[in-house]
């Protein structure tokens, strides 16, 4: 399985998780949940040699998020005639579509480059400015985090004494402004640099995939098991 899901084509790969989100998305009851998440977990887990921790960190990083949400829902709702919230079930339900959506997109970024992603999406018509801004962001990232990393190597080699609280927000001000100019100039140079090496606003990528009868057919029985679920399980 892990071999399966790595020689499918990256548009194949796309299209599962994009659909496979969209029929969880329109799943209006709860119960379904309790076949979807033990099947995702478990197809990332034959699949894929997934990194949980990094699926587990981007859950994490979205759970503010979902249970904000949950929370929101849950009292926009009154008491049923048991006298309990009647905003439980619908709650969860929000809670169970924002995890197991955000579980599948983990899993794709996990297991796909980000090349091969860009180049799927190219592939399938997204529009060409939004794919360039998805991977400059993706690559400024890196480079944010290189320049915060000097900013606080060179504030610590010139820091005798520990900062007190009242003068970390001073402080930390003025480093984020330093680091946006710092970053613009950067990127600057980072954007005249591929320039002369023949960027022409596509990221390449090693090889082009052919779209197969494999890719297909996994692609529709994907999508053909969790309508199954969806229709049948109320």
């Amino acid at each position: 399985m892990t071999f399966l899901w790595a020689s499918l084509d990256p548009r194949a790969r796309l299209l599962i998780v994009i659909a496979s989100t969209i029929v969880i998305a329109s799943t209006t009851h709860l119960k379904p949940f309790a076949i979807y998440l033990p099947l995702i977990v478990a197809a990332i887990a034959s699949c894929s040699r997934a990194s949980w921790i990094y699926l587990t960190q981007r859950l994490a990083a979205c759970s503010p998020f979902i249970l904000m949400a949950s929370v929101l829902l849950l009292f926009q709702y009154d008491l049923d005639a048991n006298g309990r919230p009647a905003g439980i079930v619908p709650a969860a339900t929000v809670a169970a579509k924002g995890y197991s959506a955000a579980l599948l997109l983990a899993f794709l970024t996990e297991s796909t480059p980000l090349s091969e992603i860009l180049w799927a999406m190219r592939k399938l018509g997204c529009p060409e400015s939004l794919n360039l801004i998805l991977g400059m962001m993706y690559r400024y990232t890196a480079l944010l985090e290189e320049e915060w990393a000097k900013l606080e190597r060179a504030r610590d080699s010139r820091t005798v004494r520990p900062l007190r609280y009242s003068q970390l927000l001073s402080v930390y001000g003025r480093q984020v402004g330093v680091l946006l100019i710092r970053s613009w100039e950067r990127a600057e140079r980072v954007h005249a640099a591929m320039l002369a090496r023949g960027f022409h606003g596509s990221w390449p990528i090693w090889h082009s995939p052919r779209f197969q009868m494999k890719d297909a057919l996994v692609l529709t029985t994907a999508i053909a098991l969790l309508l199954a679920i969806r229709i049948t399980v109320q």
